[in-house]
C-alpha cells in the first residue's frame, strides 16, 4: 500500500537552503539572459546606425551622410557611393545539413543540432540527439564550433536563427539546418549576417519564400539569394570588428548559463533526497 510507504524528506530547513540555493543559479541564469538581451541590441543599434540610416565613420571618422556623403540611386532606394545592391549570398554561403540515417541515433556521443534545438537565438542541448563517433568523417562538412550560425529551413520555425555556443565536443548539423559558412574564425564575420538577420525585412523575405506548401520550406538557394545592400568591403570589416567583443561577451554568457542549468538540473534531485547538503 502506498500509504505504508515511508519517504525521506528534508526538513524545513533544509529545504529553505536547496531554494535559496536553485533560486541563486536561476536568478544568475536570468541576469546572463537580461546581459545578453542588451548586448544584441547594441549591436543591432549600431547596424542600424552604418546600414540602415548609413551614418558610418567616414574618411575623416564624421557620420556618413549626414556630412554629405554622396548617394546613389539604386533598387532598393538611395545608398552610398561605392555601395551595390548584392545578395546574402555575396558575403556568405548556405547549407543544408547532413541526412543522418534514423538508425545511426542513440543515446550519447556526438550531438547533432535539429530544428526544434533552436530556441531564443542560441541550441538548447538539454534533448539534443546524437550519433557514434565514426559519423564524424561523414558529415565533416557539418561541424560547428562556438561562433557558427545556423538557421532552420523547415516547418513552423521557417528562419529562426542561433549561435552556437562552445561545447567540449565536436557538434554536427542535421539537414534542414542550414549552415553559414563563415570560416574558421566564424566570430569575424559572424556581427553582419546576425544583424542582418535580426531585420524584420529580411526574416520576412526567408518565411514568405518557404510559404506555399503544408509544410514551409526554404532552400540554402532562396535565403543566398534574397536582395540586400553591400556595403564596401573594409565597411563591412570595421562593422565586424567593432561588434566582435559583444558578440564573444554573448557567447560566454550562454556558455555559463548552459553550465548552470546542468549544474542545477545534476545538484537538484541529490539536494532533494538529502545525498548532499548546501
Amino acid at each position: 500500500m502506498l500509504t505504508d510507504m515511508s519517504l525521506l524528506v528534508p526538513n524545513i530547513d533544509e529545504m529553505k537552503q536547496v531554494n535559496s540555493f536553485i533560486k541563486s543559479i536561476d536568478k544568475k541564469i536570468e541576469v546572463n539572459n537580461q546581459i545578453n538581451d542588451n548586448l544584441e541590441k547594441m549591436a543591432q543599434a549600431i547596424f542600424k546606425q552604418w546600414f540602415i540610416d548609413f551614418e558610418f565613420p567616414n574618411e575623416d571618422g564624421e557620420p556618413y551622410k549626414s556630412s554629405n556623403g554622396e548617394m546613389i540611386e539604386s533598387e532598393l532606394g538611395m545608398i552610398p557611393k561605392e555601395w551595390e545592391l548584392g545578395c546574402i549570398g555575396d558575403y556568405v554561403k548556405v547549407k543544408s545539413g547532413f541526412a543522418f540515417k534514423s538508425a545511426w541515433w542513440q543515446e550519447n556521443g556526438i550531438p547533432v543540432i535539429k530544428i526544434k534545438d533552436i530556441s531564443n537565438n542560441t541550441i538548447n542541448f538539454n534533448d539534443i540527439s546524437y550519433v557514434s563517433e565514426d559519423k564524424i568523417d561523414s558529415a565533416k562538412d557539418f561541424i560547428v564550433n562556438a561562433g557558427d550560425l545556423v538557421i532552420a529551413m523547415t516547418g513552423a520555425t521557417i528562419g529562426k536563427f542561433a549561435i552556437v555556443p562552445p561545447r567540449k565536443s565536436n557538434v554536427l548539423v542535421n539537414q534542414r539546418v542550414g549552415k553559414f559558412f563563415l570560416g574558421e574564425n566564424p566570430l569575424n564575420r559572424l556581427g553582419f549576417i546576425y544583424c542582418l538577420l535580426c531585420r524584420e525585412e529580411v526574416y520576412n523575405q526567408i518565411v514568405s519564400r518557404g510559404d506555399g506548401s503544408a509544410q514551409p520550406n526554404i532552400s540554402p538557394s532562396n535565403i543566398e539569394s534574397i536582395k540586400i545592400i553591400l556595403p564596401r568591403d573594409e565597411v563591412i570589416i570595421k562593422f565586424n570588428n567593432l561588434v566582435t567583443s559583444i558578440f564573444e561577451k554573448i557567447i560566454r554568457n550562454v556558455e555559463e548559463c548552459n553550465k548552470l542549468t546542468d549544474l542545477r538540473d545534476i545538484l537538484l534531485p541529490k539536494l532533494m533526497s538529502g545525498e548532499i547538503r548546501v
